[in-house]
């Protein structure tokens, strides 16, 4: 087995995996944004679609906003790396710097967005959707802040539908090798006169509390909110084991998928579970569905 990588808190690594990177962008191609000219990029993690989304059209400029400050560290970093002036806040700026449009990064929440009315034509959150609990509150903050006509575009690997026929099992028998890498953990703890490792419940953010949306379920929820769906799709994006690697790495996930361990260790045991799970089965890379959808503000 590759060597288990250090957990991982910032989505760094997945987020520069290629199957991600590649997903993102076609994602962001099934639009014409060429005519754009201010973005709102929200859940923007390390840039990776801000980046993607700035290439659709060099002379806009880009706001972005996470939760996180570690991932708004990260994106400025990637920004910077790509040539553009960052600044922090919520400002919309019309500078432009040695030929390129200021990009401006915030730290907050997606569903607290402190602009004007009206002050983007394109918003978008990538694979962040399913988080937002307060679904109503979010998409009607996407639409005040969008212009009429306007676009929002969203993806995400957490719906319903997201899991080709087949292919439950394998997610099954990956959480059962981690858990049982943890008793192995324990067994080797006990046998050295250790105490074991405890799952403590309540300590950490319950698995996947939100319920999942189909796609038809998200068009009903867009268009209750004046944004009608131009563009839905469902692309099917193919997971090897380097790449489920980096899906255990991420704390974040990690935290969620078993949920009352010590990150480091649950993130350690989904590492090491992942050989052992595509051994059990016919796979070389696991399927996963993506949705994708485009709506214009009416």
């Amino acid at each position: 087995m590759s060597e288990i990588q250090p957990v991982n808190t910032t989505y760094e690594p997945f987020s520069r995996e290629p199957e991600y990177v590649e997903a993102n962008r076609n994602f962001i191609q099934r639009q014409n944004l060429a005519e754009v000219r201010r973005f709102l990029d929200l859940a923007c993690g390390t840039a990776t679609v801000s980046e993607l989304l700035l290439a659709a059209s060099p002379k806009a400029h880009l706001s972005g906003v996470d939760y996180d400050p570690q991932q708004i560290e990260l994106a400025t970093a990637h920004l910077e790396s790509l040539g553009y002036t960052v600044r922090r806040g919520h400002e919309l700026t019309e500078d432009v710097v040695d030929g390129k449009p200021v990009c401006v990064l915030a730290v907050g929440s997606a569903d607290e967005l402190p602009y004007p009315d009206e002050s983007f034509d394109c918003v978008t959150i990538a694979n962040a959707i399913h988080m937002m609990t307060e679904r109503d509150k979010f998409l009607s903050g996407v639409a005040r802040v969008l212009k009429p006509g306007g676009v929002f575009g969203f993806n995400s690997s957490f719906y319903a539908g997201t899991f080709p026929a087949g292919t439950e099992h394998w997610y099954q028998v990956w959480l059962q090798e981690a858990l049982r890498y943890v008793d192995r953990m324990n067994e080797e703890l006990k046998a050295s006169g250790q105490p074991p490792i405890r799952r403590v419940r309540g300590k950490t953010r319950a698995a996947f509390k939100a319920r999942w949306l189909s796609p038809q379920e998200w068009s009903e929820a867009l268009a209750s909110h004046g944004l009608q769906p131009h563009d839905v799709n469902e692309r099917r994006v193919m997971m090897d084991r380097r790449c489920m690697r980096a899906v255990g790495a991420y704390g974040g996930l990690a935290e969620v998928l078993m949920s009352g361990y010590p990150v480091e260790v649950a993130s350690q045991a989904l590492q090491a579970a992942v050989d052992p799970a595509f051994e059990s089965s016919e796979w070389d890379a696991i399927p996963k569905n993506w949705m994708e959808i485009w709506a214009t503000k009416r």
